[in-house]
């Protein structure tokens, strides 16, 4: 049967949510050698956000593999990264605008900079962009604009499915300033214009950004001038950016600027833009906060971690933030230079990244937006510069490969308990496991993360099932470093092995297990720093459950058009259905004959059949 897939796509809908607080103070817990993983499927608490985008674009030079030229799209694709921020990749104010003055002031006399390279001696070279005029029509002159590279850029991105990030800003080459910050902003938005497809416009290039981030690391190494010079440059941006959207008809949400991992310390320091950067700025121009967050590779804990993200969380609200939510712009274990890229190799990165994944959903955080740093080529998911002829998966890909699984999920009770004493999941950061919890498919998954050094034994409990019996399924990744040839030019993941490598998952299945009052409960055993993803599906799963399966699946498929999500389902005679009550539509199934219907009372007398409910169970992932 062919299937009338774009038939929801006419669908737009209203659905009442409702949300039930869960959470559990994470105090002092007691010693004990017993771990347990309480998952109630019957209490759910908002969705799984997706924090799953990754720095850098995803193609680069190496000299080592079959040529110059590399592409991770497939990669990028195949293991979930949902969004690129468009920092160090080609999208600067310095390259872009051609018609600055670019200069190494740490020089005497002070050297005139080709393009965005350093040249010079000096001990800290400083890099000072300044347009050779302030006039707009020299800022507004399409002539002073180079989007050959951004172009480029934008449609790699936009090919792997994953949506643009736009940092408005610089890479690093040495700490810069700008002698006029009202010019940098013009300039600035004019790129933003562009990406929309209203400046300089490129055809099949009308990106709307979801998210649009002001500079970046201004409180390290990539601004030396003034904090006053660097509000107005920030609030000018903001202003001007949020206008241009406006009159092309879009919706934009600005923030910044992309702390580093040393915020709170530098938020402290006298003349540092991060002291006081939210009163500075005004909350108002603050549609979102942005910093990094790396540890230190070698004495790196899940403790410290969530230490770090809570600390920030009461940093932003304590300078009038509060409510703002937070982007985790760039993360990692380390830094590439203190680590060594050998490091980001190791097993340990698994666990870290899934870890900080499973953080970062703690809802008291408000976290939205999050990025690896980085995709590729170094301390990075996909390695293609260690060895020739070879794109390599570290093990911290694998803790996307499981976590984007559950994106825009319900998200469900889940605590973990040593002896008595239990906590949130998302929030068990100084126990030996981490959980997070939600819905998937016809049944429920469970992450769970093990980030100490030694295999952890420990109970799964779960409640408020309403089948008889059900099915486990638990998949471990492969440990270490796994290789696929690279092949082509550019060089890219060989097929056919990545899909191998993606069906390599260890794989444990325990089948027909009886379900008591509602309750399952099952010893299980997860390696040192390593995840594993649990799924528990229904034995028997009723056309009730397949469809409430197929609905959500509809709905986050069409997010747009399914807006809001998740009524509560109803049965009426023939029909279970959900009404969404905006637009005055229903879907639903027949009880009789299993057909699933869609019915727009405002511009229909009768349902519409989109045919039988069991054929859209594969292509929901349903089956």
């Amino acid at each position: 049967m062919k299937l009338n897939l774009p038939a929801f796509a006419r669908v737009t809908v209203a659905l009442i949510t409702g949300s039930l607080c869960l959470g559990v103070s994470a105090t002092a817990i007691a010693q004990s050698s017993t771990l347990t993983i309480d998952v109630d499927v019957s209490q759910s608490s908002g969705k799984v956000k997706d924090l799953f985008g990754a720095n850098k674009k995803t193609t680069f030079s190496t000299g080592k593999v079959g040529g110059t030229n590399v592409n991770a799209a497939s990669l990028y694709k195949a293991f979930g990264v949902s969004q690129v921020r468009l920092h160090d990749a080609g999208v600067d104010l310095c390259v872009v605008y051609t018609a600055a003055a670019k200069q190494n002031t740490a020089v005497t006399p002070a050297q005139t900079v080709s393009g965005c390279e350093l040249s010079g001696t000096g001990s800290i070279p400083t890099f000072t962009w300044t347009p050779t005029s302030s006039a707009d029509a020299d800022l507004n002159n399409p002539n002073n604009y180079d989007f050959s590279s951004v172009d480029v850029t934008l449609k790699e991105i936009v090919a792997t499915g994953a949506s643009v990030y736009l940092r408005l800003g610089e890479s690093y080459n040495g700490p810069n300033n700008t002698g006029d910050p009202v010019a940098w902003a013009k300039v600035a938005t004019n790129i933003y214009k562009h990406v929309i497809g209203v400046f300089k416009p490129t055809a099949d290039i009308a990106i709307d950004p979801v998210y649009v981030e002001v500079h970046n690391e201004p409180d390290g190494g990539f601004w030396r001038g003034s904090a006053a010079d660097f509000y107005t440059l920030y609030k000018e941006t903001v202003t001007r950016v949020r206008a241009a959207a406006a009159a092309a008809g879009k919706t934009v949400r600005i923030g910044g600027p992309g702390f580093t991992r040393s915020v709170l310390t530098s938020s402290t320091v006298a003349g540092n833009p991060a002291n006081g950067f939210v009163n500075a700025v005004g909350a108002s121009n603050l549609d979102f906060y942005s910093a990094h967050h790396y540890n230190n590779c070698a004495t790196a804990t899940m403790a410290s971690s969530g230490a770090f993200l809570r600390s920030l969380r009461t940093l932003v609200d304590s300078q009038g933030g509060t409510g703002k939510p937070i982007h985790v712009t760039e993360w990692n274990i380390g830094l590439g230079q203190s680590c060594g890229n050998e490091f980001f190799a190791e097993q340990r990165t698994q666990s870290f990244a899934s870890g900080v994944l499973t953080l970062m959903q703690d809802p008291a955080l408000n976290i939205d937006a999050a990025h690896f740093y980085a995709g590729v080529p170094i301390m990075s998911l996909f390695d293609f510069t260690s060895t020739a002829g070879k794109a390599k998966i570290n093990p911290s890909a694998w803790a996307f490969w499981a976590h984007t699984r559950l994106r825009g999920a319900e998200r469900l009770s889940a605590r973990v308990c040593q002896g008595a004493a239990c906590v949130d999941g998302h929030a068990a950061e100084n126990l030996s496991l981490q959980a997070l919890a939600a819905k998937s498919g016809i049944g429920q998954a469970v992450i769970v993360t093990n980030d100490s050094t030694s295999t952890q034994t420990f109970t799964l409990n779960a409640s408020g099932l309403t089948d008889a019996a059900v099915n486990i399924t638990i998949s471990t990744p492969p440990a270490g470093v796994a290789e696929v040839n690279a092949v082509g030019v550019p060089a890219q993941a060989d097929e056919a092995m990545l899909q191998t490598l993606l069906a390599s998952a260890t794989k444990t299945s325990r089948n027909g297990v009886s379900v008591t009052a509602g309750k399952i409960s099952q010893s299980m055993s997860i390696p040192a720093r390593s995840l594993q993803f649990i799924e528990i599906k229904p034995t028997t799963p009723s056309l009730v459950v397949q469809a409430d399966c197929v609905f959500d699946w509809g709905e986050r498929s069409y997010p747009s058009l399914f807006v809001p999500a998740a009524p509560k389902s109803r049965t009426e005679g023939n029909y279970y259905y959900r009404p969404y009550e905006t637009t005055r539509s229903y879907l639903g199934v027949t009880h009789d004959k299993g057909e699933l219907h869609y019915w727009d009372t405002r511009v229909a007398t009768s349902p519409s059949s989109l045919g039988l409910l069991r054929d859209w169970l594969i292509p929901s992932k349903c089956d």
